[in-house]
């Protein structure tokens, strides 16, 4: 069975975490639609909300960063999941990727 660790030390079961996230996920839809009354794209300049397009939830450190780094604790952090609509999400996740290459091999160019 696959454990993780978290920055305490402490020792979690895939199963485990892949129950805290997705409560963690409905925790954070919860929150804003309790202050805002609607859910939408957290992502500077966007906004779009849930009528216009799928919205996701994002981890800004990703959950196989953290459970690499002993900090698994990171994958049902609140404050680590972000909603961003598929348009924000997919660039997100592309703009990560580029930066994991420029800190691996140098800067990109196009």
């Amino acid at each position: 069975m696959n454990t993780y660790q978290d920055s305490h030390g402490n020792r979690h079961p895939q199963s485990r975490i892949e129950r805290k996230i997705r409560v963690a996920k409905e925790k954070k839809l919860e929150q804003q639609r309790f202050e805002h009354g609607f859910n939408f794209c957290e992502h500077e300049g966007c906004g779009k909300n849930g009528n216009d397009t799928y919205l996701d939830c994002s981890h800004q450190v990703s959950v196989k960063e953290a459970k690499e780094t002993g900090r698994t604790e990171l994958c049902w952090t609140i404050s680590n999941i972000r909603i961003l609509c598929r348009k924000c999400h997919a660039r997100y996740d592309k703009n990560d990727l580029q930066f994991n290459k420029e800190i691996e091999n140098g800067p990109v160019t196009a």
